[in-house]
């Protein structure tokens, strides 16, 4: 049996906070935060699955916690549920914008409430089993002794193994963002891989079996590796990036 799903409630009205936590108490564990630096605290200490977050708040509003948890890669994927008393059309569009799930308005229907809370953690709960799955199978190639990169359609890093940021030197959430060709490879190279990523990307022209070029580690050394690239697509055949699967031959050397 899991342990039971943790709410954050994030609110400068303690009230509120109580009466939210009196809804949910029965089925949630519930974790009260009562302004943005302390809900973002707690995130980190506490490790919540979903949060209820007001926006209206003296020291730091909800709009810019949102932003704040939606742009690390740690907690991208972390629902967060706008509570608010606000109604404009602007102030959902600024709400979505920073990456919020959903939206309850004050006073809070019970029943809203407790549904809202409900579905996103049944979403949540799916994505945590896929992300499961992935690092899974991440995990038998990293004991293959592979560096894999997963590249977006701008040639952006989307994924790394554990094995390549080892190599590399570089922490594990460290990469994902940056430019490909910009922070992985020597300024010679560039040109020509990015001809060749792109070309394969619009189905111009194939990529190689396989290159045999340098990649940069952290600390600007250069470490050999033969890359077997591979343009990844959709159901419909359309390429959504590519994966990029290497073999370290520094050590051969």
């Amino acid at each position: 049996m899991r342990d039971q799903d943790k709410v954050l409630i994030v609110d400068d009205e303690q009230a509120i906070v109580e009466l939210m936590g009196l809804y949910l108490k029965s089925d949630y564990d519930i974790i009260p935060a009562y302004s943005g630096q302390e809900a973002l605290d707690k995130v980190k200490s506490e490790k919540p699955d979903l949060i209820l977050l007001d926006v209206m708040m003296p020291d730091m509003n909800g709009y810019e916690v949102c932003r704040v948890l939606k742009t690390s890669v740690e907690t991208q994927f972390l629902p967060v549920v706008m509570v608010t008393a606000l109604s404009g059309k602007d102030d959902r569009i600024k709400g979505i914008e920073v990456g919020a799930d959903e939206f309850l308005g004050k006073p809070v229907n019970r029943l809203e409430l407790v549904t809202r809370v409900k579905s996103l953690l049944r979403i949540k709960h799916l994505q945590d089993k896929i992300l499961a799955e992935r690092n899974e199978a991440m995990n038998y190639l990293d004991v293959a002794g592979f560096i894999i990169f997963v590249l977006d359609m701008d040639i952006k890093i989307n994924l790394v193994n554990s094995k390549g940021n080892n190599i590399l030197d570089y922490g594990e959430f460290e990469l994902i963002g940056h430019d490909f060709l910009k922070t992985m490879l020597p300024e010679a190279l560039r040109a020509d891989i990015s001809e060749k990523f792109n070309k394969a990307l619009i189905g111009e022209s194939e990529l190689p079996e396989f290159m045999e070029h340098p990649v940069l580690a952290k600390n600007g050394r250069e470490i050999t590796v033969r890359w077997y690239n591979v343009v990844l697509k959709d159901k419909e055949g359309n390429a959504t990036g590519i994966l990029c699967s290497g073999e370290d031959l520094s050590k051969f050397q």
